[in-house]
């Protein structure tokens, strides 16, 4: 099991919310569930160690959320797979002041969010009880074609 470190406000910048028990997770998880009634949100979830190199990404919005997460062993990251359409508009959820893409079929019932962090927590890599689908590759114009 690993401590992990939390961030989804600007003053977990400087103050994450450090989790050391699966208890402590869940408390976490619900403070946040609460924050993200309102809107879809997102929170980082990393080891709490100097230079992580894993991340699992929390969004949660109600009943739903979404999941991505980047690794070693998956280094181009993968979203969560969930039953919506796979050709529909991709969802926004909200990291701080910023709106972040999931692909459209990546919303999955809240409850196997919580269970995929769990699995986080307790294994240090990517989660193994949802399902994951690449990242989608860009279909618009990239940052240099932007007009200034």
């Amino acid at each position: 099991m690993v401590a992990l470190r939390i961030f989804w406000l600007h003053e977990h910048g400087d103050n994450p919310v450090i989790v050391q028990t699966e208890s402590e997770l869940r408390d976490a998880l619900d403070e946040f569930a609460r924050f993200s009634q309102a809107a879809p949100m997102l929170a980082q979830v990393s080891p709490d160690v100097d230079k992580p190199l894993t991340a699992l990404t929390v969004g949660m919005h109600g009943a739903r959320g979404v999941l991505y997460y980047a690794g070693a062993d998956s280094a181009d990251g993968v979203y969560s797979k969930g039953d919506g359409p796979e050709d529909g508009q991709e969802l926004l959820y909200y990291y701080m002041d910023s709106d972040t893409p999931f692909p459209a079929n990546s919303e999955i019932p809240a409850e196997a969010v919580r269970t995929a962090a769990q699995e986080f927590m307790s294994a240090g890599q990517c989660p193994s009880v949802v399902q994951w689908q690449p990242r989608p590759v860009p279909t618009g114009p990239d940052e240099s074609q932007w007009p200034m």
